[in-house]
């Protein structure tokens, strides 16, 4: 793969490269024959073949962020730069919505023709009952986190009316894949069974049922949404259908049976501290994503969880013990949970 900016071929830049989403897009884009500049943090632990890009997005100025945008003159930006778990008011305000600001301007101010892609989330909507989870609702999020990310998307789309940039936001529920984070259920148990437990805590699940996409499947979005001709400002992408979580613990745990002893499961109290608040409990309507993008889900939950799995177990050698192959992700042999 040519070096990024070589040769005259503009780079594809992510922002939160270290990041699960932005992680799975590096490689998306990588694999797609992209250059791809990788930004994050500390420029460590990346997808092999991406340049990595060491910059401090929250610490850094906005003239820090447009000046390496501009030294790596990118034909598409991805944001899966935010703040999520374990942070303040405040720095969920810095991550989700004033750096997206600053993006703006930085993207605006790029010569040329660039798309900027933002990953946006579900929550959003906020709770709408009796609806399927359609782009012409008006959101209502309840919580902080859901707040900072509309107002960041609202940031995006009023950029896009005024014509100052060329992009989209993808609202995505629950992502699962590879490298899934360990704050999240599933990222959390696939670790904890990592650790070959006699037992896991879990919350009580009975009753629960939220949408869950693979990560890569939103990965390939990206792609879609950088080769269309004018993407919709905001498009659903998600699998459209809602699974009960308790079947999805249920089968990762049954995943990783092949490797590791059952471990006994207890319930334990559900944290008073949810940032959903209620939202999520409707599936998206992914139509728009099909007939602007032409992109559709290709993986099934099962998929999703196995490639989860497969990121955070290593084998136990045995002698003379041949481990068995990886699984195969985009099979599509396996159904929901």
């Amino acid at each position: 793969m040519d070096p990024v900016g070589s040769a005259g071929r503009p780079a594809a830049v992510v922002l939160g490269a270290g990041g699960f989403v932005g992680r799975n897009v590096c490689a998306a884009l990588r694999d797609a024959g992209r250059p791809v500049a990788a930004v994050s943090r500390t420029g460590r632990g990346l997808p092999e073949g991406c340049r990595p890009v060491a910059l401090d997005l929250n610490r850094g100025t906005p003239a820090d962020l447009a000046a390496a945008l501009a030294d790596l003159r990118p034909d598409l930006v991805v944001n899966a730069a935010g703040a999520l778990w374990n942070v303040t008011d405040e720095q969920l305000t810095a991550s989700n919505t004033t750096l997206v600001e600053h993006l703006v301007d930085a993207v605006a101010a790029l010569p040329g023709a660039v798309r900027l892609v933002h990953i946006g989330t579900v929550y959003e909507y906020g709770a709408h009952p009796d609806a399927a989870l359609a782009e012409t609702l008006t959101p209502r999020p309840a919580g902080r986190y859901a707040q900072t990310k509309l107002a960041a998307t609202e940031a995006v789309v009023r950029a896009v009316a005024r014509g100052r940039i060329d992009a989209t936001v993808f609202r995505i529920p629950i992502a699962i894949g590879p490298h899934a984070p360990a704050a999240g259920l599933l990222g959390g148990l696939a670790r904890q069974l990592a650790a070959r437990p006699d037992e896991v805590r879990l919350p009580p699940l009975d009753g629960v049922r939220r949408e869950i996409v693979d990560i890569r499947d939103v990965a390939d979005a990206v792609l879609c949404a950088a080769r269309a001709g004018s993407p919709p400002p905001v498009v659903n992408i998600g699998s459209g259908t809602l699974v009960p979580v308790s079947d999805a613990v249920d089968a990762l745990i049954r995943i990783a049976a092949a490797d590791v002893p059952a471990p006994a499961v207890l319930r334990v109290p559900a944290s008073a501290d949810r940032r959903d608040a209620g939202a999520g409990e409707r599936p998206l309507d992914i139509a728009l994503a099909r007939r602007a993008l032409g992109w559709a889900p290709a993986r099934t939950v099962t998929d999703a969880l196995h490639a989860l799995w497969d990121s955070v177990h290593v084998p136990v050698p045995v002698p003379g013990h041949r481990t068995r192959p990886p699984h195969d992700h985009h099979s599509g042999r396996g159904g929901h949970p």
